[in-house]
């Protein structure tokens, strides 16, 4: 063999080596760009935000609620308040409208994404094992081409120009392949760029769209009403808690005096003593949901009173007849009718929202003369006569 032949015969097997590697270089690049690849562009289209139509909506509702006069005199009031909730309720509904359609485009974006992903992974990993596929080929074809160095010293000069060109068709077929598989990465990474940019100029469109005046004055009376909402929520509490104070502010006060009555020698119950027992079981009876109306009702509510009494200082025999005497008074001598019931309740109530105006029940003007009589008639200090100064217990 010539010193010419042996130089053509290593350019070939340079040229084969550097088609190996070079398929090799492809296949790697593909499954590393595999696993970026989540991008289809038969799936690009993603739902718009359509929200002009509820805006439109939202607009002609609150024109229309501000196209309506304004009475001259009477009912300004009424009108303001129905103009306002109306109003609040197409901003309401404004409000969910954008949500809606904010979680839609957002389902729909998921969902094209993921299928997406999956339709890529797929044909990813085709490609992959067509490649591998290839791989294995060209792995073969270099064991038939150490075969063929083997034999080429005994090979005449046709048989190497044949075998050249054999091997010449198979490294364009290789270059061929890799030129193509290069496409499809460049095509891949040409879609995500796509997808890429649609998604920022999105975020700009969402970002443009919170800055609109009606959509921010819209948050912002949401925002306000769930301001107004709260606070109302903390006055209601602090109204029932200021209510149940009240209530055991006359329980304490009947306990005071029934014990002031029970360390005494006495067996009836004085004016100042009966106003506060009286009020004192009807407010056990109202924090505990307990009708007086019935027996057992009173019967109930005089128990729960006497439960939470503090008997200190007080012996067991007198402790049992004042106990007693305290039943008797409750469900014998007194009256609960619904309206006394009625004023008891509408004076707690008014009480609860004045607290700093409580005064004792005891004295002339006190807080128990802003109620009526256990009969239901009006008391001397609200200008009425009393028909009865002092409750007799019975024994």
């Amino acid at each position: 063999m010539t010193e010419e032949e042996k130089r053509g015969r290593r350019h070939k097997n340079k040229v084969v080596l550097e088609a190996e590697r070079q398929a090799k270089a492809a296949l790697d690049k593909v499954e590393k760009y595999a696993v970026l690849a989540t991008i289809d562009k038969q799936e690009l289209t993603f739902p718009l935000l359509n929200i002009k139509t509820p805006i439109q909506e939202a607009m002609d509702a609150v024109k229309k609620e501000l196209a309506i006069p304004i009475p001259a005199l009477i009912g300004q009031r009424a009108w303001r308040e129905e103009r306002t909730t109306n109003i609040n309720d197409a901003i309401k509904a404004l409000v969910a409208a954008i949500n809606a359609e904010r979680d839609k485009q957002n389902n729909g974006v998921r969902s094209s994404v993921n299928k997406t992903y999956t339709y890529y992974m797929q044909q990813l990993n085709k490609l992959i094992v067509e490649n591998k596929a290839s791989q294995k080929e060209n792995e073969a074809l270099k064991a038939e081409n150490t075969e063929v160095k083997q034999r080429i010293s005994q090979l005449d000069e046709n048989a190497i120009r044949r075998v050249t060109a054999q091997k010449d068709v198979v490294i364009e077929k290789l270059n061929t392949q890799l030129a193509s598989k290069s496409e499809d990465v460049a095509k891949l990474k040409t879609d995500y760029n796509t997808l890429w940019e649609k998604y920022k100029i999105l975020v700009l469109q969402w970002n443009d769209l919170t800055k609109q005046p009606e959509i921010i004055e819209a948050v912002k009376r949401v925002k306000e009403r769930k301001e107004q909402e709260a606070e109302a929520k903390r006055e209601e509490q602090v109204r029932q808690d200021r209510y149940q104070g009240v209530l055991d502010r006359f329980i304490g006060e009947g306990h005071e005096q029934l014990k002031v009555f029970s360390q005494s020698s006495r067996i009836d119950f004085n004016e100042k003593e009966s106003k506060a027992i009286y009020y004192g079981i009807m407010a056990t009876a109202t924090k505990a949901n307990v009708a007086l109306r019935s027996p057992q009702g009173a019967e109930s509510a005089v128990d729960r009173f006497l439960a939470s009494m503090d008997w200190n200082g007080c012996g067991d025999y007198r402790r049992e007849c004042v106990a007693h005497w305290t039943k008797l008074f409750a469900t014998d001598e007194v009256v609960y009718t619904e309206p006394i019931i009625q004023n008891f309740l509408s004076f707690i109530d008014h009480m609860s929202c004045n607290a700093d105006t409580y005064v004792s029940l005891g004295g002339s003007n006190g807080c128990a003369d802003q109620l009526t009589n256990w009969d239901g008639t009006q008391k001397m200090g609200l200008g009425a006569t009393s028909k009865k100064k002092s409750q007799r217990v019975s024994r």
